[in-house]
């Protein structure tokens, strides 16, 4: 019985197929494998290096940049509390949302010849900037109004 066990483990180890990430560099004992350095350079060098075709000094070059990121996340695992962390990942999940939606310069116009409307009927003293200064900020502030208006579309709120 023990014979059939080791064959029958030997036969599923040789013709398994698994893939076993190479790595490329260590920073404090944190992998950084090929992949994550291949996709490193494919932003620096446009998709025309690979970490095969980096010499030594490249490679060490390519890890020691990479390295301040890791070290960071490490550190960032560590030191936030369970709440800081939830803050993080909702301001950066918020922030690609709002990345993705699309507001045209005609919905900015709108918004920003509304809000001066309510500042003349309101007869403020302030100086209205020109909207080409504002109209980014008010694309990124339609655009935070649209997520959470999704976001709350579906949402289900009970007072108790």
């Amino acid at each position: 019985m023990k014979k059939t066990l080791v064959i029958i483990g030997l036969a599923l180890v040789l013709t398994t197929n698994y893939a076993v990430a190479a790595t490329a560099g260590t920073v404090n004992g944190m992998e950084i494998t090929v992949d994550e350095a291949n996709k490193a350079l494919k932003v620096l060098s446009k998709g025309e290096k690979t970490w095969k075709d980096l010499p030594d000094d490249g490679k060490k070059q390519l890890i020691q940049m990479m390295a301040p990121s890791k070290l960071v996340a490490a550190e960032s695992k560590k030191s936030l509390t369970d709440k800081e962390k939830e803050a993080a990942l909702a301001g950066f999940w918020m922030q690609k949302k709002m990345e993705a939606t699309e507001i045209s310069d005609k919905d900015a116009q709108a918004a920003y010849d509304k809000m001066k409307k309510q500042a003349t009927e309101a007869k403020s003293t302030q100086k209205i900037p020109e909207f080409e200064a504002v109209k980014n900020s008010i694309k990124m502030q339609l655009a935070q109004e649209k997520v959470v208006g999704v976001l709350m579309k579906s949402a289900k709120i009970k007072v108790k």
